[in-house]
């Protein structure tokens, strides 16, 4: 059941990514909101590369040739 929260959370940091380059495209926000903007957009951006660093990781590590699955543990920063 996590494995389909992550990738809802995945699918929802996209859009919200989305939203915020819509907003700054529009350019209606004003300096500091675009800033913000930008700030967010690349958290979210560094979110969506680490969920996706950690699939990767995890597809790799089921299609290994071994006897055995062993269960992906992701790092923690």
């Amino acid at each position: 059941m996590t494995s389909r929260k992550k990738a809802v959370d995945f699918e929802q940091k996209l859009n919200q990514l989305e939203s915020l380059v819509n907003d700054m495209e529009q350019g209606s926000l004003t300096l500091e909101n675009s800033l913000k903007a930008f700030e967010e957009g690349i958290k979210i951006t560094r979110e969506c590369q680490q969920a996706l660093k950690e699939a990767e990781l995890r597809v790799d590590m089921l299609t290994r040739d071994s006897d055995s699955p062993t269960e992906f543990v992701p790092e923690k920063d």
